[in-house]
């Protein structure tokens, strides 16, 4: 049995050691082959990803030629994007933004385009009295049309019949409504105070000429304290007409500042004409330091800018234009003011138009409301100040989020990915905005913000701000001519034969 010194151990140990290290530096080494072997792969990947994206930029290059084939489009009036006008020869010129987004798509994808202008005889032999949106996608749908130039916002079930390229407009919607006009100023002097407090006067000096009247009665009857010197000019015997007669005209004389005597000195008679000179002083000054402000400053109605202010009003109704999302948003409402302008709708069904230009007829009587993209409000704001140069209508606050119209193709046509790659690029470019903006008439005066805080201006009162006044005094003069001419008349027949004879 031999012994195994100590530097024999140690040798065995370093070499156990080593042998044990040389598995780890193989696995090492292997792992770092992996690692190159993947680098060259994710290179290659690349390389080949790099030649597809070259490939298919080369293919969409060569998509973007149509090779000049025609394509045929629907146009309805749709101002400011498109602006038909009948010529005499039976053609139609359109000079809105629409027709300059498809000369740049022209030149950009090299077709020419025809357009169908709808609706026409054609149309409303087929389909009736179909609105303009629902026409045109009943004609693409049935494929008798490659597209239309008129916007659509798209949604679910509009994209079951129809494609949808990438959207030409985006804009919130609003309503154009009609600029408020001045309050009737020709009762503008009952304006300080309100029909309550009116009433509480008259009921007031109503009282008060009753308690006057019975108090003179009594006076009369049981104390005879009429005063000596003014009964000298007195009736001996007043009526109660007469009594109540006179002490209207005294009241309404302490109402305007005139004055008058009263015969009657009991004292309980002085403190009742004491309390009524009182509240009349109160009565006349409020009166007099206010009235100057209503006659001056013109009142003006209350102005409509949200679908609460509309459903408010009594003068102005709400209209709609047939399949827009608006109609369906307003119909399906279950509370609030839309739900209330539904109801309005639901009971006055012609209030649902199908085209635009019955929509123009409507507002021009600045008795409707209509809610539509704000650039078509603008434009008929700004048309109507083109014709009138007045400001006679304006565009409301949106009242929704920026919504994206879009242009309608066939169902799985081939031309929706070029026109949505078309359509993204000239986006891009800015160039849509400046066309619209281009096709609105100028009328900035109509579209300026006023100022909230109103400076007073001093001016004369003029015969309008006093028109209620002479009004009352025409029908004063008049009602008092007519019973005067009235009394004598009942005079002259009752009078006795036998003193005429005589």
């Amino acid at each position: 049995m031999s012994t195994i010194t100590c530097s024999e151990y140690h040798r065995a140990t370093i070499v156990l050691r080593a042998r044990r290290c040389v598995p780890s530096l193989a696995h090492l080494v292997m792992s770092f082959r992996h690692l190159m072997i993947l680098l060259v792969m994710m290179d290659t990947l690349i390389s080949l990803a790099a030649a597809v994206s070259q490939s298919s930029y080369h293919t969409n290059k060569k998509a973007d030629n149509l090779n000049g084939i025609e394509l045929n489009f629907a146009s309805i009036h749709f101002p400011p994007h498109n602006i038909l006008t009948l010529m005499p020869n039976g053609n139609y010129t359109d000079i809105g933004s629409t027709p300059l987004y498809f000369a740049w798509l022209q030149e950009k994808l090299n077709f020419t385009i025809s357009y169908d202008y709808l609706p026409n005889n054609l149309t409303k032999t087929q389909y009736g009295n179909l609105g303009d949106i629902a026409l045109v996608l009943k004609l693409v749908e049935e494929k008798k049309l490659d597209g239309s130039s008129r916007f659509v916002i798209a949604n679910y079930d509009r994209l079951k019949s129809v494609d949808f390229a990438y959207y030409m407009w985006a804009e919130s919607l609003a309503m154009v409504v009609p600029r408020p006009g001045q309050e009737p100023r020709i009762f503008t002097f009952v304006h300080p105070f309100q029909s309550t407090v009116w009433l509480l006067i008259f009921l007031a000096a109503s009282i008060i000429i009753a308690l006057m009247t019975l108090f003179s009665g009594i006076y009369c009857k049981l104390f005879a304290t009429l005063d000596p010197d003014y009964l000298s000019s007195l009736p001996r015997k007043f009526t109660i007409y007469e009594w109540s007669s006179y002490y209207a005209i005294y009241l309404a004389n302490t109402l305007t500042n005139q004055g008058n005597a009263i015969p009657l000195r009991r004292l309980s008679f002085r403190i009742l004409i004491g309390v009524w000179v009182l509240t009349a002083t109160v009565l006349v000054n409020s009166y007099s330091s206010t009235v100057i402000s209503y006659l001056t400053i013109p009142k003006m109605k209350p102005a409509i800018n949200t679908f609460e202010d509309l459903a408010n009003s009594q003068e102005v109704e709400l209209i709609l234009l047939a399949d827009t999302m608006t109609k369906k948003q307003i119909l399906d409402a279950t509370h609030g003011a839309q739900k209330t302008l539904g109801d309005q709708i639901r009971k006055n069904p012609d209030r649902i138009l199908n085209n635009i230009e019955k929509v123009n007829v409507r507002l021009i009587t600045e008795r409707y409301a209509f809610a539509n993209p704000q650039s078509v409000c603008n434009n008929f704001v700004a048309s109507q100040f083109q014709e009138t140069r007045k400001c006679r209508f304006k565009t409301t606050d949106p009242y929704s989020m920026t919504v994206f119209f879009s242009m309608p193709l066939q169902k799985s046509s081939k031309l929706t990915p070029i026109f949505q790659y078309a359509l993204m690029e000239l986006q891009e470019t800015g160039f849509p905005e400046y066309w619209v903006k281009k096709s609105i008439p100028h009328a900035q005066k109509c579209f300026k913000k006023t100022n909230q805080r109103k400076i007073a201006i001093r001016k004369p009162i003029s015969l309008d701000d006093l028109a209620g006044a002479f009004l009352i005094l025409g029908v004063g003069v008049s009602l008092a001519t007519f019973f005067f001419l009235l009394e004598n008349i009942i005079r002259f027949q009752s009078r006795d034969p036998a003193i005429e004879t005589q």
